[in-house]
């Protein structure tokens, strides 16, 4: 079986193709968000996802629903039921999720654009594993009707891209009448996040990137990070188990992981979750703030590199991007070159809310220059 697909499907005509993942409806197919327990009584879908009608009125061709982590719920892109997609870059490697399969889809050149859902990382992780443009959209502004809910709260739809004209196409696709801004004018000033447990490695193709374009930085640390971190983690888990308690009663047919991550859930008190949303919205605050000073937020997409499956984790892969999803903001990653002719790093760049159009226009400023220096 070919993990990168969970179907594959006939689309006449020469628009773009578009890669599906397996948790957003289109008419006719099932969504079995990689899940076994969902994939015995899932009937197809009656009508399409919003976000997939939009691309069909303009001509896209859906091509197939992608694999992905069961049930959204991890970032690795593992799913020993339906299997791994293959790390284009390193087939040792996980590919990253929970979008595994619309990232391979998008690098094995079998898709334009991939549709991912991103709740914590789960459009940014992939592309930052596959060396692709990916874009975490603002909070509220795809409409998520039609697409499978993990936390109503922090879910996202986003586009997966080769390149940032790809990830423009992809908004195009998702929201009809999107265009990019021009490009940024001058060196528009960024806030570098300086992060603890990152790789050194990683930070500094981050900052080898920045320099390149030109691009002045003023270094920025944030010592509430952690607590915004478990205070998302927290809030998917509560609104998780909400939205898939119904699937205990079939645990053992469920990954193990997945299992105890939604029994987990059950455990957090009205009291806490309504604590999570008051961090959130110290955490949205702070980093509006930040964006009232500087154009965009820089720091590294994953913390560490690709690991290899079966690898420890000294960090979790959602550890630099979930805090975005609690603050409701967008985030673009983008692929960056590392020293020594490693994997490539990939920069995360994160604007003020519903600015997807000019953060679109300043990764295609870093793109192009990194394109003509070389890299």
């Amino acid at each position: 079986m070919d993990a990168t697909w969970i179907l594959r499907l006939d689309a006449v005509g020469d628009g773009p193709r578009i890669a599906v993942k397996d948790c957003i409806d289109v008419a006719g197919t099932p969504s079995t968000v990689g899940c076994r327990v969902i994939a015995a009584n899932a009937l197809p879908a009656t009508l399409d996802a919003p976000v997939v009608e939009n691309a069909r009125r303009q001509g896209a061709r859906i091509v197939g629903k992608t694999n992905l982590v069961e049930l959204c719920r991890h970032a690795d892109g593992i799913n020993p039921w339906t299997g791994t997609p293959v790390n284009p870059l390193d087939s040792t490697r996980v590919p990253g999720g929970s979008s595994s399969g619309s990232a391979a889809a998008v690098a094995e050149d079998e898709a334009d654009i991939g549709y991912g859902t991103d709740t914590g990382g789960s459009v940014r992780v992939p592309a930052a594993c596959c060396g692709l443009v990916g874009l975490k959209t603002t909070a509220g502004r795809i409409n998520t009707q039609g697409v499978f809910e993990f936390s109503r709260t922090l879910d996202t739809v986003g586009p997966l891209a080769r390149d940032v004209a790809g990830a423009a196409l992809g908004m195009a696709m998702l929201e009809p009448g999107f265009t990019i801004a021009e490009p940024p004018t001058g060196t528009p000033p960024l806030a570098r996040l300086r992060l603890p447990h990152v790789d050194p490695a990683l930070d500094a193709a981050i900052d080898d990137a920045l320099r390149t374009a030109g691009i002045q930085t003023t270094d920025v640390r944030l010592p509430e990070w952690r607590s915004w971190v478990t205070a998302a983690k927290d809030l998917a888990s509560a609104e998780g188990y909400w939205a898939h308690r119904h699937l205990l009663d079939r645990s053992e047919h469920l990954e193990d992981r997945h299992a105890g991550g939604i029994r987990e859930g059950r455990d957090f008190t009205a009291a806490h979750v309504l604590a999570c949303r008051r961090t959130g919205r110290a955490a949205s605050a702070h980093l509006n703030a930040l964006l009232d000073r500087y154009s965009a937020l820089a720091l590294p997409t994953l913390a560490i590199e690709p690991p290899r499956i079966g690898e420890v984790r000294r960090v979790s892969l959602t550890y630099l991007t979930v805090p975005f999803n609690l603050a409701g903001l967008p985030a673009l990653a983008l692929p960056v070159p590392r020293r020594g002719g490693a994997l490539p790093a990939s920069l995360q760049l994160v604007g003020a809310a519903y600015t997807e159009e000019s953060l679109l226009a300043l990764g295609a400023h870093v793109e192009a220059a990194l394109a003509a220096d070389g890299g």
